[in-house]
């Protein structure tokens, strides 16, 4: 990636890791100043690489007990979709939205207080989303995490 180095990737291998560490910490680990830290940071932040900060959450204390994947596959995968992902990304119980290779066009990562609406959802992406153009869902549901985010769980 053209304007990093490896500090630069050093640093975010320890963010991915940590996005709460102290520039003190981080400067202190990649051997550089804390001011110097700030200013790569910002750099990274510039340049994309760097595309927020979040925290990892467990989804039960938000009583969001059913994490679910939901495979779609289309009948035409067109530009046209990106809008419609783009709308459904923005829905508070998605997390993440992916456009993949395979059969199965798109990948959506949600979670969901219990198993109805998990139905519900499935519904939505075909009454208000796809409609005709939705050939089949496949929905997995996620029965325990061991590691999410770079975050070793449990």
């Amino acid at each position: 990636m053209p304007g990093i180095d490896e500090k630069d990737r050093e640093i975010i291998r320890i963010l991915r890791e940590n996005g709460r560490i102290t520039l003190t910490e981080l400067g202190k680990r990649v051997k550089l100043s804390p001011a110097s830290v700030k200013n790569r940071l910002e750099k990274l932040e510039k340049l994309g690489a760097i595309k927020g900060y979040s925290a990892v959450i467990d989804p039960a204390f938000l009583d969001e007990f059913v994490q679910a994947f939901f495979e779609i596959r289309l009948a035409i995968d067109d530009g046209s979709v990106d809008a419609i992902l783009s709308r459904i990304a923005k829905l508070d119980n998605v997390c993440a939205v992916y456009r993949r290779s395979g059969e199965n066009q798109i990948l959506i990562q949600a979670n969901f207080h219990n198993t109805d609406e998990v139905k519900d959802f499935a519904g939505l992406l075909k009454r208000k989303y796809f409609g005709k153009n939705l050939e089949r869902i496949k929905i997995t549901l996620i029965i325990d995490t061991f590691k999410e985010n770079w975050v070793t769980l449990g």
